[in-house]
């Protein structure tokens, strides 16, 4: 049996530089209410964290109940810049947010300097344009999340197994300025070490330094952080491992694109 060889993807440029990032943002992150509250749920992509950009749709959005059902907004609109959802949060607990594609193959070559991509498995290759080179397949998928609560917080972590996932350690509404928070990185559902985590906190535009922090994950997979300010948090994790004895890709990755709220002390 051939060892798999984890591969950490790392470069001088942050991968939210390098590529945009994704997000789910809820106008409301904690709530308190006797018979439910409207939230309104931003998705969008952007090189700056939470400045919107790139226009992303929202079919695939889904909310997470607390006893584990799957929910849809109530309506949705589609601008130039970002997708805009709805949502009413009946009941206690915490609610996931996700915008998940599903796993699929990518294929990335080169034809000439001109670097591009194709929807395709290794077993596709007959598909290639002339003079492909550099070729690489990777089966991949982009987890985009959050989490809402309402009045009592639940445990609402469940995972499915595949690729890479995040698993808070500190619940999600209980992240507050000065203390410590930990998060944990799943792949193919067991805890995996060295996943690169970047974390940054809004309004990047109006500072000369982005002040992204950037974490590996250790043997148990976790990464903490104490935060220093209040506000709303940008997390980013990417990891891939090759698959040599794969016919359809050469590589398995997986990110995982998190906002969440740090409370004021």
């Amino acid at each position: 049996m051939n060892k798999v060889i984890a591969l950490t993807l790392s470069s001088l440029l942050s991968f939210q530089v390098a590529a945009h990032s994704r997000w789910v943002l809820p106008s409301h992150f904690t709530l308190s209410a006797d018979k439910g509250e409207w939230i309104m749920v931003d998705v969008t992509a952007s090189n700056e964290t939470f400045n919107v950009d790139k226009p992303m749709g929202s079919d695939n959005v889904r909310i997470i109940t607390p006893d584990g059902k799957k929910s849809r907004p109530s309506s949705s609109y589609r601008g130039h810049r970002k997708s805009v959802v709805d949502y009413f949060v009946a009941g206690d607990g915490t609610y996931k947010i996700t915008n998940n594609g599903e796993a699929g193959y990518m294929t990335y070559f080169k034809v000439g300097d001109k670097r591009q991509r194709m929807r395709i498995s290794k077993a596709q290759y007959d598909q290639l344009p002339a003079g492909a080179s550099n070729v690489k397949t990777s089966y991949r998928l982009a987890r985009i999340e959050s989490y809402v609560t309402m009045n009592n917080p639940s445990e609402n972590f469940a995972t499915d197994g595949r690729l890479l996932e995040l698993v808070p350690v500190t619940h999600p509404s209980d992240i507050a300025q000065g203390e410590q928070a930990t998060f944990k990185l799943l792949f193919n559902g067991k805890a995996q070490a060295k996943v690169a985590v970047e974390i940054t906190r809004e309004g990047v535009r109006y500072r000369n330094d982005p002040q992204t922090l950037k974490l590996t994950s250790n043997a148990q997979g976790e990464v903490s952080f104490t935060p220093k300010h209040a506000g709303r948090y940008l997390l980013v994790a990417e990891h891939e491992q090759a698959t040599p004895n794969n016919k359809l890709a050469d590589e398995a990755s997986g990110e995982v694109f998190l906002s969440f709220e740090v409370l004021l002390d």
